[in-house]
């Protein structure tokens, strides 16, 4: 999934989600639908001190989901998954790597909260 920080340009954390979102994936959010969840999680650099994060995962519409261009630095492919797909943790034969099973668990959650219920 795209994501990133909050950068000193973002007026909100929303506008961070929405710059990553164009940044990552070239798509243009036109409505956050919901907060899906957060969770923490400690990055080691270097044996340097833990730095702690708070991941917040958004789901949003977008103009056109059919358009994606990935930042290459960013994304080598994507892939549009089941629910079903993203608990077994594969699609076809395309093996899914979350970085964490409360990644995994909070993309489970997005699927929760479609356009259709919001």
């Amino acid at each position: 999934m795209p994501g990133g920080k909050v950068d000193d340009s973002d007026a909100t954390i929303l506008h961070a989600a929405a710059r990553e979102l164009k940044e990552e994936a070239g798509l243009t959010a036109t409505r956050v639908v919901a907060k899906v969840g957060q969770f923490t999680f400690e990055d080691r650099r270097a044996g340097g001190a833990a730095t702690t994060w708070l991941k917040l995962v958004f789901a949003m519409e977008v103009a056109d989901a059919r358009r994606i261009v990935l930042d290459p630095a960013e994304h080598q492919d994507h892939l549009f998954a089941t629910e079903a797909e993203v608990v077994a943790g594969c699609v076809g034969r395309v093996r899914l790597a979350f970085m964490s099973a409360a990644n995994q668990a909070v993309t489970v959650a997005a699927f929760g909260h479609s356009l259709s219920s919001a």
